[in-house]
């Protein structure tokens, strides 16, 4: 099974992609709730599982979206976290 998706590039290119759109939602609507990406990015996977008829690793596919998704949601969340907090160190 890991030596199929050496195969395919197609996997590779949806993450990729799962990445930046995850990424910039939470750059540009800092407000919008991250379960909401979260789900949108584990429906993507199932589909991307029905897609490619290889409904047997649709949880592989599923989380594998999910964690790939919340890595740019955390890094960003932080960043924004460490802006406020040098706004607020530079007000004082």
């Amino acid at each position: 099974m890991a030596f199929y998706f050496l195969l395919y590039w197609h996997f590779l290119l949806m993450v990729m992609l799962i990445i930046i759109f995850a990424g910039s939602i939470t750059f540009l609507f800092p407000r919008f709730p991250s379960i909401v990406v979260l789900v949108i990015s584990g429906l993507i996977g199932l589909v991307y599982s029905i897609l490619i008829d290889f409904t047997n690793a649709r949880y592989f596919f599923i989380s594998i979206n999910v964690i790939v998704t919340s890595i740019p949601i955390i890094l960003i969340r932080y960043l924004l976290f460490l802006k406020r907090k040098a706004e607020e160190m530079e007000v004082e």
